[in-house]
């Protein structure tokens, strides 16, 4: 899988960082739960030592830019350029490196998502071949050849184990511990308590369905009441303080003797946009991801 902001991941080129890699993963002590979750090819010590490679590569091309630009083109002076080009060249290679050691857990975020967006109809399909009188092996087999994106994905796994030979309330454990959805983790771990207990099936899973469905239900509400606090965020960074500012800043001029030139209304656009870009991209980060 092609790693965004990572130049290379190649086991021969980054060998040599090995050791940094299994230091820096026992520092990261989450890394390989992220890794295993994220479903990314990845021994820990070695994500971990491209990580820290690549972040070298992009505090020596920042170092170098920055300081032929300072030195070349600004016609700082020497020292100077080193200073402020090592500066930025780290904090920029450092930012690069804590993003990369955190793409394994955001990755494993949006398979969650994946997840939950499907779970609902795969888990009312499962209670209706159940309650047809499919066997529960079946009715896995059946999930798993469903057009039900990872939650088929997952118990395609799940009807694997079981033909090794794991029982089946063992293979339901193990797909809980590798999901980092909480709603299907736990979903398995009622079915677990219910197949250990002996208990019905069929009841068991109308419970899981009323309470996903509940719970979905109040996020929704949740998200709708926020939205109107976010909703009002935004219209007074978008309408309200850009004219309101402009309007004090054209009349403060007058007083101030400082003229306001068509550089600065065209700044004051550019981060008009800009801060409305980032609040409707956060908005979106905390709509609910759910389906009915």
């Amino acid at each position: 899988m092609r790693i965004p902001l990572m130049l290379t991941s190649s086991k021969s080129v980054v060998r040599p960082f090995f050791g940094i890699g299994k230091f820096l993963s026992k520092l990261h002590s989450g890394l390989n739960f992220d890794l295993k979750e994220s479903d990314l090819d990845f021994k820990v010590e070695h994500y971990a030592a491209a990580a820290f490679f690549n972040s070298f590569i992009y505090f020596l091309i920042f170092f170098v830019l920055i300081f032929l630009l300072s030195f070349k083109i600004a016609g700082r002076e020497l020292v100077q350029s080193l200073v402020f080009g090592l500066a930025i060249g780290l904090g920029l290679s450092l930012l690069f490196f804590i993003v990369l050691l955190r793409y394994p857990k955001i990755l494993a975020g949006k398979k969650a998502e994946e997840v939950d967006k499907t779970l609902l109809y795969a888990l009312k399909d499962l209670l209706l071949q159940v309650s047809s009188g499919v066997s529960l092996y079946n009715a896995f087999v059946n999930i798993a050849n469903a057009k039900y994106g990872l939650v088929s994905k997952e118990f395609k796994l799940a009807a694997q184990e079981i033909n090794t030979g794991i029982a089946m309330d063992k293979a339901l454990e193990n797909m809980a511990v590798r999901t980092r959805s909480a709603y299907l983790r736990r979903s398995l771990w009622q079915l677990v308590n219910t197949l250990k207990a002996g208990a019905s099936l069929k009841g068991a899973l109308r419970t899981i369905i009323d309470d996903l469905t509940r719970d979905q239900r109040s996020k929704i509400k949740d998200y709708a009441r926020e939205l109107n606090l976010w909703a009002l965020i935004y219209m007074l960074f978008a309408v309200a303080i850009p004219t309101l500012g402009v309007t004090m800043l054209v009349v403060l001029s007058g007083f101030a003797g400082f003229g306001v030139n068509a550089g600065t209304f065209f700044f004051l656009v550019i981060v008009a946009i800009f801060v409305q870009v980032v609040i409707i991209g956060f908005i979106k980060t905390r709509r609910p991801v759910v389906q009915f």
